[in-house]
């Protein structure tokens, strides 16, 4: 909904944005086109901040979650491990509006979500997990990190199937939201802080 002024509807209204986030979010999942297709996690490393993209793959406002997939192999799961809070930014330079995630990392790994989410993944997606060694792990040439064979070939849906092994689902509660929505005529900011069904709506200075 777009008022007459040129604003949007949610301009002025905060409850407006909330859903407007959630709506953006399940959009961002489905629609590989999306700017907030991808978004980006920090998590505390051992030296510095660490930072990474990531695919949105699970959005439920219900539970107020989200989620994608990684190699279980990999340092942002020993960085979540040590501390399982973390912070997720998206920013869609269309609309010109930024959310700012924070939450808390439920890891998943062969369990009953890791297996129903591995029963849909594509194959070409499932080969990811195939790599011999752990993500991150120095190499002396270049390298794809796949089996020789797996190259330029699709493994069989048996070789496929040994990538579970390394694949894990990062489920993530938030606790709470921040929206940024640049605008010529003025930002807007909201906060969202969320306690199990308990939301607190604040405006705050953008």
């Amino acid at each position: 909904m777009v008022e007459s002024n040129n604003m949007p509807g949610h301009y002025n209204d905060i409850d407006k944005i909330y859903d407007e986030i959630w709506s953006r979010l399940k959009i961002g999942k489905k629609d590989r086109n999306s700017e907030f297709h991808q978004c980006y996690i920090a998590s505390f490393g051992s030296d510095f901040p660490s930072v990474r993209t990531v695919v949105l793959r699970h959005v439920n406002n219900e539970e107020t979650s989200i989620g994608f997939h990684t190699d279980i192999r990999s340092n942002k799961i020993n960085e979540i491990k040590d501390n399982s809070n973390v912070t997720v930014l998206l920013y869609d330079h269309a609309s010109k509006i930024q959310i700012k995630l924070n939450g808390i990392v439920e890891i998943n790994h062969k369990n009953a979500n890791t297996k129903a989410i591995w029963t849909n993944i594509r194959d070409f997606s499932k080969k990811c997990y195939l790599v011999k060694s752990a993500p991150g792990t120095i190499s002396n040439k270049p390298t794809s990190g796949y089996p020789e064979k797996f190259d330029e070939a699709l493994p069989t849906n048996e070789e496929l199937e040994l990538g579970y092994d390394n694949f894990s689902y990062i489920n993530i509660k938030i606790k709470a939201i921040e929206w940024l929505y640049l605008h010529q005529n003025g930002h807007r900011r909201a906060k969202f802080i969320i306690n199990n069904d308990n939301i607190i709506k604040q405006w705050i200075a953008p």
